[in-house]
C-alpha cells in the first residue's frame, strides 16, 4: 500500500499551506518552510527508489491527479482571501471559519505585513508549480481524455500557462534537444536568459501550432474552438476572483504566484535538457533527458523525475515509468538542483563534468 500512498504526499504539503495563509501572519510562511525541509531533506536522506512495482488498483494512482485541481481551487482562493483588508471577507470565508474554530481570522488578517503575503506567494507559487503544473502535465498527455485535458488546462490557468498543452505535447516533446526546441537549453545559457527564450519563443510556437490545427479543421482561430484564447479567459477567470477580493492588491498576489509558478516551470525545463543534443533525425533517447531517482522528488512530483523514460515514452502513466539508472543523471533532486541553477558559476561548474562524459558515451557528429 505505501507504493500507492506515496503519491499523495503532495496533497498532506499543501494543507499546511492553506491553514498558514488562512491563519494570516508569519504563519504564511508556514507552507514554504514545511515543503522545503521535506523535499531537500527526504532527497538527502533517503535512499533513491528505483523500484517498479506492478500496480493493480490504478484508480488509486489517477485519484491525486483529478484533486489536483480542487486542491489547487482552494488554495488561490484562500490567498485570494487572504489579500483583503478590513471587513472584506471574500464569499463569507473568515466569518464560516472564525466560528468553526472560534479564532478571529479576519483580525489576524489585516495585522499581516507585506512579509507575511510575500511567504503566501512563494508557498502559493511552488505548490501551483509542484502540485499544479505538474498534475496538469501528466493530464495533458491524455490526447484521447477530453476531462483530462480540461482539468489540465484549467490546472495550468493558475500560472497563466494557455500555451502549455499545446506547445508541451506538441512541441516540445517532437523537438526536444534539437535548436528547434525553446524548452532546451543551450550550453553555457544560464537559467535567466532561457526563462525569457523558452517562455517567448514556447508562445510563439504554441500560437503557430494552434492556428495551423485551426486551419486544418476549417475553424475560426478567434472563436471557443481556439484553445490559446480560451486559456487566456481561464486565468482570467482566476484575476476576476483576487480582484474581487482586493482589487489591483488582490491580482498582484495572482500574478506574483503566477510568475513565480512558471518560473519554476522553466527551470524543471532548464535542468532536464540542459546542454544536451539531438539530430533532428535521430529518434528520442533516454540519453536526451537528464534523469534523478532521488525518492521525495519522484514521490512529490509522480515520478517526474524518471523523465528519460517519459520523453522515450510520452503516452505511458506516470507510474510505469523506468528508473533508467545508465541514463544521464541530474546532481541533486528537483528541489536542490532549482536552487542550484540560480547561482549560475555554480552550476556551470557542476555540469561540465557530467556534459563532458555524456559528450563521451553520446556526442554525434552532424
Amino acid at each position: 500500500m505505501a507504493h500507492y500512498l506515496k503519491y499523495y504526499i503532495m496533497i498532506l504539503l499543501i494543507l499546511p499551506t492553506i491553514v498558514g495563509i488562512l491563519l494570516g501572519g508569519h504563519w504564511m510562511w508556514l507552507g514554504f518552510i514545511i515543503l522545503f525541509i521535506v523535499v531537500v531533506g527526504g532527497d538527502a536522506l533517503l535512499s533513491d527508489d528505483t523500484s517498479t512495482p506492478g500496480y493493480k488498483y490504478t484508480w488509486i494512482l489517477e485519484l491525486p491527479l483529478h484533486l489536483a485541481f480542487p486542491m489547487i481551487s482552494i488554495l488561490l482562493v484562500s490567498l485570494a482571501w487572504s489579500s483583503g483588508s478590513g471587513s472584506s471577507d471574500l464569499m463569507g470565508i473568515g466569518v464560516w471559519l472564525g466560528g468553526l474554530f472560534d479564532h478571529d481570522l479576519i483580525q489576524a488578517r489585516n495585522g499581516s505585513v507585506w512579509v507575511d503575503h510575500l511567504g503566501a506567494v512563494i508557498g502559493t507559487g511552488f505548490l501551483v508549480a509542484g502540485y499544479g503544473t505538474n498534475a496538469g502535465h501528466e493530464l495533458s498527455h491524455r490526447l484521447k481524455d477530453r476531462t483530462a485535458r480540461s482539468e489540465s488546462r484549467w490546472l495550468l490557468s493558475a500560472s497563466c500557462n494557455a500555451d502549455f498543452t499545446i506547445e508541451h505535447v506538441f512541441g516540445h516533446h517532437s523537438r526536444v534537444g534539437t535548436d528547434d526546441d525553446p524548452a532546451t537549453a543551450r550550453r553555457g545559457e544560464n537559467v535567466y536568459s532561457f526563462f525569457f527564450r523558452s517562455t517567448i519563443m514556447g508562445h510563439i510556437s504554441a500560437w503557430r501550432l494552434e492556428l495551423g490545427r485551426l486551419r486544418k479543421k476549417g475553424q475560426s482561430p478567434w472563436l471557443v474552438h481556439n484553445q490559446m484564447l480560451t486559456g487566456y479567459a481561464m486565468s482570467l477567470c482566476w484575476v476576476g476572483i483576487f480582484y474581487a477580493a482586493a482589487g489591483s492588491f488582490g491580482v498582484m498576489l495572482f500574478l506574483g504566484q503566477a510568475l513565480l509558478a512558471k518560473f519554476l516551470f522553466e527551470t524543471v525545463n532548464y535542468m532536464e535538457h540542459y546542454g544536451l543534443s539531438r539530430r533532428p533525425d535521430m529518434p528520442v533517447m533516454p540519453e536526451h533527458s537528464w534523469n534523478t531517482n532521488r525518492r521525495m522528488s519522484s514521490m512529490v512530483l509522480f515520478s517526474l523525475t524518471r523523465h528519460s523514460s517519459h520523453h522515450e515514452k510520452p503516452k505511458i502513466p506516470y507510474w510505469v515509468l523506468d528508473p533508467y539508472t545508465s541514463a544521464p543523471q541530474m546532481p541533486f533532486g528537483y528541489l536542490t538542483t532549482f536552487f542550484l541553477c540560480l547561482v549560475p558559476p555554480l552550476w556551470y561548474q557542476v555540469m561540465e563534468p557530467r556534459l563532458k562524459e555524456w559528450d563521451s558515451k553520446y556526442a554525434t557528429v552532424g
